[in-house]
């Protein structure tokens, strides 16, 4: 990703991911936290599909939420203590995670598919978006969202 140059608006959301993820002490950015900086930015197109869709920043948190809870009911794991999911702040900037990447690949794809000229922000949600496996795709499920609606409404955006 380094070596392609990135819009403004893009730029600001792949720094706002690495805050999310950094704030959540993970090791990498990933989907989740595209996702949450694109919900946070208030003048991007990708914004208001998610609000449209009902997913706002904090419907997102709980869908992550409750996509961490099932995970780990699933494996036998109940409910824990928050406590227990603080660590030691990061010293380091999280690398960037394979669905992160990932994302930016498929977005980029679709985004030349159908030539249409999309915000580079709106290719980047609709990378996220399809993705048929993750924590994304668990939390938009868990959340009753209509993930192909949320496609075509990314799509037309």
């Amino acid at each position: 990703m380094a070596d392609q140059k990135l819009n403004r608006s893009l730029t600001r959301v792949l720094e706002c991911a690495i805050e999310e993820a950094s704030a959540r002490r993970a090791p990498a950015v990933e989907a989740e936290h595209l996702l949450l900086a694109l919900a946070s930015d208030e003048v991007l197109a990708a914004r208001r599909v998610l609000i449209e869709a009902g997913l706002d920043r904090d419907g997102i948190e709980a869908a992550l939420d409750r996509e961490r809870t099932e995970s780990l009911s699933a494996v036998g794991v109940g409910p824990l203590d928050e406590e227990l999911f603080t660590a030691t702040p990061r010293q380091t900037r999280p690398g960037w995670g394979t669905s992160t990447k990932e994302a930016i690949q498929r977005g980029r794809a679709i985004g030349g598919q159908d030539g249409r000229r999309r915000p580079a922000e709106t290719e980047l949600l609709l990378g996220i978006l399809t993705a048929s496996l993750g924590t994304v795709p668990r939390a938009l499920a868990f959340a009753g969202v209509d993930r192909e609606s949320l496609l075509d409404r990314a799509r037309a955006a």
